[in-house]
């Protein structure tokens, strides 16, 4: 027998071998499975809101009446002196401010020394898009006086519009008079700075189309059915 055939004979015992490791029947080396989209948020059903946007007169309104307003932000082509923390925010294409969520506790904050009467104008009204969902909403609207700062100890929630689903657009309307905690300190107040905190997680994105100081009437802080 030649060396050439003595080397295809080991090679072929060795393929013997290395078949009968395997046992019958046993099943192929798994396939890791392909990551699973995590699937959108339905669009929730709300009421119909009694505050909307008007515009042709371009401010806010209920039932056709137009809202005594403090100061309206409408964002066209500026972010009108509003600065953040934890996002980048810039001037969107067609009007508003894109919000870029990049790290916790994303905040808004308007310009300061506002001097609102806190007395005359009871609310908060914030008209804007989510263009891309974070996994943690908050929506707390912090305000500043001549006594404190922004502090836990005073703030209010949107009564409606909260958490929107990425591509819905709300408006979220703030109830100052009713304030989450604080009580009264907001009529009692002179008002000289806002922030509003949208999510509380990175990854989000908004576009606040308006943002207005008004005097609510009591149609516009009703709450819906629970």
């Amino acid at each position: 027998m030649t060396v050439r055939s003595n080397l295809l004979l080991a090679a072929a015992a060795c393929l013997i071998v290395a078949a009968c490791d395997k046992p019958k029947g046993a099943p192929a080396d798994p396939v890791a499975a392909a990551p699973v989209a995590e699937p959108a948020r339905p669009a929730p059903v709300r009421p119909a809101e009694p505050v909307k946007w008007d515009e042709s007169s371009g401010r806010f309104t209920v039932d056709g009446a137009v809202l005594k307003t403090a100061h309206l932000w409408r964002f066209d082509g500026s972010t009108e002196g509003f600065a953040a923390a934890s996002a980048q925010i810039e001037p969107a294409r067609g009007g508003g401010l894109r919000v870029v969520e990049q790290a916790i506790d994303t905040i808004v904050r308007s310009p300061q020394n506002l001097a609102i009467e806190g007395g005359r104008y009871n609310g908060v009204v914030v008209r804007l898009t989510r263009e891309k969902e974070a996994s943690k909403w908050d929506g707390a609207l912090f305000f500043t006086t001549p006594a404190h700062g922004e502090t836990a100890g005073f703030f209010g929630k949107p009564l409606r519009g909260a958490d929107p689903v990425a591509g819905e657009t709300t408006v979220m309307v703030y109830d100052m008079a009713n304030l989450r905690k604080g009580g009264g300190d907001w009529t009692a107040s002179t008002i000289t700075g806002l922030r509003l905190d949208l999510d509380d997680q990175p990854g989000g994105q908004f576009v606040i189309h308006q943002i207005a100081v008004v005097a609510l009437p009591a149609s516009a802080t009703l709450r819906p059915p629970q």
